[in-house]
């Protein structure tokens, strides 16, 4: 038995008395040892349930930041995507300048750039990694770019006269013709042969105006005698211009003629309209495009979509890779001497 005595401040009052069993003793040690270990306890695991709600909160976080960032990115990447679709189009334009003028880009250097692929790494890293790979390209691309304006533009400046006698627009009104028969190798209507076709069948409807398509002197105008060549003869009636001797434009199966042996012309001008004279299965212009760059004194057919830059058409790249690496002189008819006209000494 314990005796425990309370004693009040006031002497006036009674002492009180409280008796207390060894079972009540042993259940109050009892008692008062788990509330200790369980202190004791919670003490210890406090940290490790911080740690591990802070870690929970943090990793909350950490996603939601992941996936702002994600979303960032594939903003960036379509804004990116949309750059590299423009830049390609200004980079085939401007090749196409530079394959028109024949000016050597080996000088201008190549673009290019690489990245070792590792199939460990983490997709983020991966879509990350990517990302930082085309923007390095798109910024070499847009050197380049701008080395090639300043090249055009130099050359430009310096010659003038000869750009505007650059064939370099469509001898049609780009909304009123079909192309019907690609610059290659194709079957031919008539003879059901295969052959070389040197120039572009444009499908229009008859009477729309043909254009020159650079400033230029018309060598001739009208109907190819048959007794001199039936290959010439068969385009029915025929404009052609010369261009300051470095191109020959040839405009074949017009309807009307409106203009002139010797008459000088500038780009844009309306010299004849479209039909179906000569050999011709429809209303459509024969177009084409010679140039003696490569062989002084040889007019060769060359493709004249390489020569127009104000209509976009499908696969340029491809185009302007055919005209670097193709030269494919077989076959093909030399123009007469009425059609180069007097060569300038």
């Amino acid at each position: 038995m314990i005796e425990i005595q309370v004693h009040p401040s006031d002497i006036r009052r009674k002492v009180r008395f409280l008796f207390v069993g060894r079972v009540r003793v042993v259940a109050a040690i009892a008692l008062c040892s788990i509330l200790l270990v369980g202190m004791i306890g919670s003490m210890a695991a406090a940290p490790s349930v911080i740690r591990r709600v802070y870690k929970s909160n943090y990793v909350s976080a950490m996603r939601q930041e992941r996936d702002i960032q994600r979303e960032r990115l594939r903003e960036n990447v379509d804004q990116m995507t949309s750059l590299e679709r423009k830049l390609e189009e200004h980079r085939v334009r401007v090749e196409k300048l530079l394959t028109l003028y024949g000016l050597n880009q080996t000088a201008l250097g190549q673009g290019g750039f690489s990245l070792p692929h590792n199939p460990a790494v983490d997709p983020t890293d991966l879509q990350l990694a990517d990302a930082h790979r085309r923007e390095i390209l798109l910024k070499r691309s847009i050197q380049r770019l701008d080395a090639q304006l300043q090249l055009l533009a130099s050359y430009e400046a310096a010659n003038a006269a000869m750009v505007r006698h650059t064939p370099s627009i469509l001898p049609l009104p780009a909304d009123q013709f079909v192309l019907t028969s690609p610059f290659g190798n194709r079957v031919n209507p008539f003879t059901r042969a295969g052959d070389f076709h040197k120039g572009l069948d444009l499908s229009a409807p008859s009477g729309t105006s043909i254009f020159a398509t650079a400033d230029g002197v018309v060598t001739f105008a009208g109907r190819y005698p048959l007794g001199q060549n039936v290959n010439w003869w068969r385009f029915g009636n025929v404009v052609v211009i010369s261009h300051s001797d470095r191109f020959v434009t040839i405009y074949g199966h017009c309807a009307t003629v409106n203009v002139k042996p010797g008459q000088a012309v500038r780009q844009g001008q309306v010299i004849a309209t479209v039909g179906t004279t000569g050999w011709s299965t429809n209303s459509h212009l024969h177009y084409e495009v010679r140039s003696d760059l490569e062989r002084p004194g040889i007019y060769d057919p060359i493709d004249p979509r390489i020569y127009i830059l104000n209509y976009q058409w499908n696969n340029e790249a491809s185009l302007l890779i055919q005209a670097r690496t193709t030269k494919d002189y077989r076959n093909f008819d030399p123009l007469p001497s009425s059609f180069v006209g007097k060569r300038r000494g």
